[in-house]
């Protein structure tokens, strides 16, 4: 199985180019992927549908887009007929196999003073894979502050930390008919279900996408432990494990993102990407890679 994370940058190559299509030939050798910064009805992107764009170059994939960022892009006709249209900005992820259910959740943010600060968040996808359940998180952390981040994170943590107990999209779905017969009555005949069982909600667990962090960072801590006194990191059950650190085999360098322009600070690369797994996941990776390009 193959999972990718990118930050698309709303389709905007290093060459200064919008292309999609590009994005969609860079990722469709994949099985899951995670992509960053996906947009609908944005000016500089064109005022277009990414995510149905996207979907368009790889039909043979199963998608969800949950934005955490959502502005309204309507317009007015002479006639005063509303075109209703939603500027969004978030992450999606595409999928060979089924999504068996997604759900956004909207990160915390710190309000500012003349630094641009957005909403931004996760999304929450369990899919269907041969192997069995997955649930895969595609997130985007602020770029803002390590402030933001660590509640960002937080948050995260205490979502996937409660995923067991809270369940799917739902659960249960039988009608008590005890309680009140005559309101319960028609309430059984609506098939609330449709007819399916409720998703599972799997243990196993992939988080991906760009944490705007480094390795050496306290956001990178708060996600896999600090390093104790005695044992290093420990793997508690509940936590994740950077799946850069336990591949079989791994590139030279994991540079995910290099300033642009280039004279820009830092002036040298940095890895802010990264694909965090459940402990359990941790003796299955075979390879980890970084794909960055300087012109694309």
């Amino acid at each position: 199985m193959k999972l990718v994370t990118y930050n698309i940058r709303f389709g905007l190559g290093l060459d200064q180019q919008i292309d999609l299509g590009r994005i969609a030939g860079a990722v469709q050798d994949a099985d899951i992927i995670a992509l960053q910064e996906v947009e609908r009805f944005w000016k500089h992107s064109g005022m277009v549908d990414q995510p149905e764009i996207l979907a368009s170059h790889m039909e043979k994939f199963y998608w969800s887009y949950c934005p955490a960022f959502d502005i309204d892009a309507s317009t007015r006709n002479n006639e005063e007929i509303v075109f209703n249209r939603r500027r969004q900005f978030g992450p999606m992820v595409l999928s060979r196999w089924p999504i068996r259910m997604s759900r956004i959740i909207v990160f915390p943010k710190l309000g500012t003073l003349n630094i641009l600060n957005m909403d931004t968040g996760a999304i929450e996808c369990v899919i269907y894979t041969p192997s069995g359940p997955l649930k895969v998180y595609s997130l985007h952390l602020s770029p803002v502050s390590s402030r933001d981040r660590l509640m960002q994170i937080d948050r995260l943590l205490e979502f996937h930390r409660n995923a067991q107990v809270s369940g799917g999209a739902w659960t249960g779905g039988e009608v008590d008919m005890n309680t009140d017969p005559v309101e319960a009555q028609p309430m059984a005949g609506l098939n609330w279900n449709n007819g399916e069982t409720p998703p599972v909600m799997p243990e196993e667990t992939v988080v991906m996408g760009d944490f705007n962090s480094i390795p050496d960072s306290d956001e990178y801590d708060r996600m896999v432990g600090a390093q104790d006194l005695f044992y290093g990191r420990v793997r508690h059950l509940d936590g994740f494990v950077d799946s850069w650190t336990c591949a079989r085999e791994r590139a030279d360098d994991r540079t995910s993102w290099w300033p642009d322009p280039p004279e820009q600070e830092p002036g040298h690369g940095l890895c802010l990407d990264h694909c965090f797994i459940s402990p359990c996941l941790a003796q299955q990776v075979e390879l980890c890679d970084v794909r960055a390009s300087r012109t694309t």
